[in-house]
């Protein structure tokens, strides 16, 4: 007589058994058919037999888990392939960045090109950060609010993890593709500012001095007992300090409804260059508004002989190399650069590239302007929206780096 417990104990133990070899064999069949999926395959059938899934159940999630329908995000993609670098190459090649052989090497062009012919779409690259993650989306290519928590790692996955994908991490690369295109729209500005101004770095934002050049640092003579003097930076100070500026904007539930890559390309790219606006319009406000910096008190201001031609460059070279340090001292510094409004561009450039003074016809005369002086413009100098602009207004400037007439200051570089 068998006891009924025991019996039914063995029942269970055998119908446990039975369901074990039906989920291996079946996942065995299928490594066969699909060996590119082994390691998926592998780990839900474990997933399987820990969870007590019956064999039509594992079924199920083996089909949707390794048979991409046509919409589906996985459809071209070969898992050894892709990576981070792979998929910011595609989304930059969709939103045309400049350059991109120096961004990223042809390897990974190619096989970003392979991996996404027809270019990357946004609800693609969620979507597979989402599968990365461990977050089952089957054939949809929806993005829910669910596929975005997986993503970007705001959920515990509760599936399997796809193979060859654990290495993709959403955050890293939307990050680095809006870095490339913030730079990118950065770029597109004006950027007279960094090519005429010194650059200090600052820690901090509290208010810094900048004590000019022009200190009593001349060498004296050292007596017998081998004494020497201490020098004096000056009492010519000015002061400084940083601040931050920012804006905001989002990837939004209309651009995922769009399918719109917009979103992670052309959005930085107007950051970028938003940044760029604030820069310039703090630089030109301070430095138009000069009238208490250039007056005949301080002797660096040309009122005589002031166009841009040979007359005025020479006029307004001498009253640059005439200009003294506090102990009435040449500074002894030489200009570097023409800053010009862009009504006076052409004939500056023209003044710097001409190997001949214009009208001359005899094959003298020879231009002494030539390759003299650098010449920068911006359009900003004749903007009426700023105090002190004007149109024939020019300046002749030091290099930046020995002698700066004004400082732009940014914090950590």
């Amino acid at each position: 007589k068998v006891v009924p417990e025991i019996a039914a104990g063995f029942e269970g133990l055998k119908a446990e058994r039975q369901r074990v070899e039906q989920i291996t064999a079946y996942a065995l069949s299928k490594c066969e058919d699909q060996p590119r999926n082994l390691d998926a395959i592998k780990k839900l059938a474990e997933q399987a037999i820990d969870a007590k899934w019956p064999l039509d159940k594992f079924r199920l999630e083996l089909l949707e888990a390794t048979s991409p329908g046509p919409s589906s995000p996985w459809a071209r993609v070969e898992g050894n392939q892709l990576s981070n670098r792979v998929l910011e190459a595609a989304v930059c090649m969709v939103g045309r960045l400049p350059n991109l052989e120096k961004v990223f090497d042809d390897q990974t062009l190619q096989a970003a090109h392979d991996q996404f012919p027809q270019g990357i779409a946004l609800n693609q690259l969620i979507l597979l950060g989402a599968q990365a993650a461990g977050f089952r989306t089957g054939h949809s290519s929806k993005v829910t609010v669910e596929a975005q928590r997986a993503a970007f790692g705001m959920s515990t996955p509760t599936q399997i993890r796809a193979a060859g994908f654990s290495t993709i991490s959403i955050p890293n690369i939307l990050s680095n593709v809006a870095n490339k295109f913030l730079r990118m729209g950065w770029d597109m500005v004006d950027m007279t500012p960094l090519r005429i101004a010194g650059i200090r770095n600052v820690t901090d934002f509290k208010t810094i001095t900048t004590v000019s050049l022009c200190g009593d640092t001349e060498f004296r003579k050292i007596g017998a007992g081998g004494e020497i003097e201490h020098g004096n930076l000056g009492e010519v100070a000015y002061t400084n300090k940083a601040d931050t500026y920012a804006r905001m904007l989002a990837i939004t539930r209309t651009d995922y409804i769009n399918d719109d890559l917009g979103a992670l390309t052309s959005v930085p790219k107007k950051l970028g260059r938003g940044g760029g606006l604030m820069l310039n319009k703090i630089f030109w406000t301070k430095f138009l508004n000069n009238s208490a910096f250039f007056t005949s008190g301080r002797t660096n201001v040309n009122t005589a002989v002031a166009d841009m031609s040979s007359g005025g460059l020479a006029a307004t070279e001498t009253i640059f190399l005439a200009q003294t340090d506090p102990d009435s001292q040449p500074l002894g510094v030489s200009p570097e650069i023409l800053l010009v409004p862009t009504a006076l561009k052409s004939p500056a450039k023209s003044l710097m590239d001409s190997e001949k003074v214009k009208g001359s016809t005899d094959g003298g005369d020879a231009n002494i302007w030539k390759d003299r002086f650098r010449v920068e413009s911006s359009p900003y100098m004749s903007n009426a929206a700023y105090t002190g602009y004007s149109a024939a207004a020019w300046y002749m400037l030091a290099d930046p780096n020995e002698m700066p007439v004004i400082e732009i200051v940014a914090l950590n570089g």
